[in-house]
């Protein structure tokens, strides 16, 4: 197989508990950034490290921000993802994948963190209505394998 098309993945914010999930599509998307994890890193290179090059060891772990955008069909997506980045709640996040044959359930990611930026796409005058908005991720984002 040369590839798996990525239309029908969708984003979800947990409007429950944790305990209780209820996850509810943010409607409209065009396109979901990249999910993973970055680590810092510290130089220990010394007066004498070999053949005089640097080294480095892995530092803390980050899961960075996933960037989204969307088209704007309703106001209800865009009142949605405003009202929380104004709240700044961290809120857990689910990104899945479409569903692979002789899958019942689909890859994904989990993620918790908070809208840390919202905003009205730029208006063009052949352009359509857009949003984009950044989840900055807190603590390690958790990847589930479909089955």
């Amino acid at each position: 197989m040369a590839g798996i098309k990525a239309i029908g993945s969708k984003l979800s914010v947990n409007t429950g508990t944790s305990q209780s999930p209820t996850w509810t599509p943010i409607a409209n998307l065009t396109t979901i950034g990249e999910i993973g994890l970055e680590s810092d890193e510290i130089d220990v290179t010394t007066l004498d490290s070999a053949d005089d090059f640097k080294e480095y060891i892995g530092g803390a772990k980050d899961g960075g921000t996933i960037d989204i955008e969307g088209n704007i069909v309703t106001d209800a997506g865009l009142t949605q993802l405003y009202t929380l980045a104004n709240s700044r709640d961290v809120k857990q996040f689910k990104v899945e994948y479409p569903t692979k044959t002789g899958e019942t359930n689909p890859a994904n990611w989990t993620i918790t963190g908070y809208i840390a930026s919202c905003k009205d796409g730029e208006k063009t005058v052949d352009g359509l209505l857009t949003f984009s908005a950044g989840i900055r991720v807190s603590g390690a984002p958790t990847y589930t394998a479909g089955s």
